[in-house]
């Protein structure tokens, strides 16, 4: 019985024959004996009916006649020796293009099989690739997230339990052997360990940084309080003891009659010390109108380091533009020793008028230079508070008033200190008003003295002779 080729082909009857030849090819490559060695037997049956299928339909006259129903497409097979000799000779023909065809075939599995294998070795390479710098990626990104930023010296040293499996991390990262496979196992599980260790030791290290963080902060702030509140409490005193000391009444302070409330309701050190220069200034400008001292004018001036305390009393018996500290040539030794004064006490202004004027003690540099440095760092102090809030038109005033004030101190330093270091060592006495040299005059007095009394000896002994 004459098989259905069309069945066989898998082919409506209406196929064309581009139709035909391509069915013909998909089944010949699928029922091939060589991609069958597993049911070698059956997959040559088929592949010859499948052959023989394409070798009538696949000829447009012998269609025609298959399609009239004819099954037998040579005149006299049976009986006609020279058909078959034809036939024999047209099949075998056709067997060797088929074997040709299955080479060809069999070849470009081959071919495929290559590029397939080429393919994987490619994505294993970039699947690599990709896993590592991903990984890295995560694990730096980690780092740069932090808050506080977590750096490596922290894990090496600081927390080096932490650290220690994760040492080598990048060697790692880009050493580690991986068993990748294409839709099977397309992420690495050593790396995914690695990065997750990681990023565990980095969280847990920005959590720690952030407490000491925090507890250096709430440190800070309680040294910040503290010494606000031991700015507030010498301000205060210090007003407290120039009022007591002048005899003022707190009425008489009109609006700073308040002053230890309004001092202690300022929560900024430039602050409490701008508040209290100012009402040391009203003091003292309530002193002159009683007709205290004319002298105090001297301390209406700029009071920086505001220290304004009873040092700004001025004798009536100084003489105009007199340093407290520097006695006049006729005053006695009591006098000198009831004048001296503490330079930590004076204002800027009165420092700075030491300086220029060289009108002091050389014993006293030491005081004047440690004043200086003291006034200096209260000013970079005031400065480094002020450059901290928020930049306001009054906060900038602010800065460049002390700025200046900054710049005068570090001029007079740089004035005492040049002349501290050009002193003569050992030179203890007081700094003369003159370059008069007193100790060759009191040598040649001495000699001199000496001289006569020689000269009187030897007269008395010749007068004894005769």
């Amino acid at each position: 019985m004459v098989k259905e080729f069309y069945k066989i082909l898998e082919i409506s009857e209406g196929a064309t024959q581009e139709d035909i030849k391509k069915a013909y090819r998909k089944l010949a490559l699928k029922w091939h004996p060589d991609k069958n060695p597993n049911n070698r037997e059956e997959a040559e049956e088929k592949f010859k009916e499948i052959s023989k299928a394409y070798e009538i339909l696949g000829n447009e006259e012998l269609r025609k006649r298959y399609d009239r129903g004819e099954t037998i497409f040579t005149d006299d097979y049976d009986d006609n020796e020279q058909a078959k000799e034809q036939f024999k000779a047209h099949w075998e023909a056709k067997e060797e293009k088929l074997a040709e065809e299955a080479r060809l075939i069999e070849e470009l599995l081959r071919a495929m099989k290559e590029e397939e294998e080429i393919m994987e070795e490619i994505w294993l390479l970039n699947a690599k690739y990709l896993e590592r710098w991903d990984t890295w990626f995560d694990i730096r990104n980690a780092f740069d997230a932090s808050w506080p930023v977590v750096i490596e010296e922290y894990l090496d040293s600081k927390y080096h339990k932490l650290w220690e499996p994760y040492q080598d991390w990048r060697e790692m990262v880009w050493n580690i052997p991986l068993n990748l496979k294409r839709k099977e196992k397309e992420q690495s599980e050593e790396l995914k360990s690695l990065k997750e260790g990681m990023i565990k030791a980095i969280k847990e290290t920005e959590s720690r940084l952030k407490k000491e963080e925090e507890e250096k902060e709430k440190q800070e702030e309680q040294r910040t309080d503290l010494r606000i509140e031991k700015e507030k409490k010498y301000h205060i005193e210090e007003i407290e003891n120039l009022i007591n000391e002048k005899g003022i009444k707190i009425e008489e302070l009109g609006k700073y009659s308040n002053y230890k409330e309004q001092i202690n309701n300022l929560d900024k050190v430039w602050r409490i010390r701008s508040l209290a220069e100012e009402i040391t200034n009203s003091i003292w400008e309530l002193i002159n109108k009683k007709g205290e001292s004319n002298e105090n004018n001297n301390k209406m001036g700029e009071n920086f380091g505001n220290r304004s305390t009873n040092q700004n009393k001025r004798d009536g018996k100084e003489n105009k533009g007199q340093i407290p500290g520097k006695s006049d040539n006729n005053n006695s030794s009591d006098n000198d020793n009831n004048q001296k004064i503490d330079y930590n006490k004076l204002t800027q202004k009165e420092l700075i008028n030491v300086v220029n004027q060289k009108d002091f003690e050389i014993s006293t540099l030491k005081e004047i230079i440690q004043a200086l440095e003291r006034k200096i760092s209260e000013l970079e102090e005031e400065i480094a508070e002020l450059k901290s809030e928020p930049q306001t038109s009054e906060i900038q005033q602010e800065i460049r008033k002390r700025e200046n004030y900054l710049q005068e101190a570090r001029n007079s330093l740089e004035k005492i200190n040049a002349l501290n270091n050009g002193s003569p060592a050992g030179n203890n006495g007081n700094k003369s008003d003159n370059n008069f040299p007193t100790g060759w005059v009191i040598g040649g007095g001495i000699l001199v003295v000496m001289g006569l009394a020689s000269v009187l000896m030897i007269k008395k002994s010749k007068k004894k002779k005769h």
